[in-house]
């Protein structure tokens, strides 16, 4: 037995399939009309004629621009490369005058305080 309620699911159904229906004719209906005044007139074809050498000239905007990026990050980059190497080949020069500079200072105090070790040494010795 077919309750009322599986009765009026049925129908829903059935409405639903006649609506899809009668959406989709009128969807191709439409696609099919905007298909000829574009192809089927003289105006239609001068319009899809525009819209095509409008989407080439954007088309070539947009590799010339994306060109001219990659050629200006390539460039940036480059020139960073050059400075970083500057800025370590400086700082290795500084680093290694440090350790010069350092070394003359530690050979310089050993021998002020093995003249002084000497001299007290002198003055120790006198007095004995």
């Amino acid at each position: 037995m077919i309750t009322a309620n599986e009765k009026l699911n049925r129908k829903d159904m059935k409405m639903n399939t006649k609506n899809s229906i009668v959406t989709y004719a009128l969807v191709g209906l439409a696609a099919g009309t905007v298909a000829w005044l574009l192809l089927g007139t003289k105006e239609g074809r001068k319009q899809l004629d525009r819209a095509n050498d409008g989407i080439r000239e954007l088309s070539k905007s947009i590799r010339k621009t994306t060109k001219e990026g990659i050629r200006k990050a390539s460039e940036i980059a480059n020139r960073a490369t050059e400075e970083i190497d500057d800025l370590r080949s400086q700082a290795k020069s500084k680093s290694q005058a440090a350790v010069k500079k350092a070394d003359r200072m530690a050979k310089s105090g050993v021998d002020k305080a093995r003249r002084t070790v000497k001299a007290a040494k002198r003055k120790a010795e006198e007095e004995i």
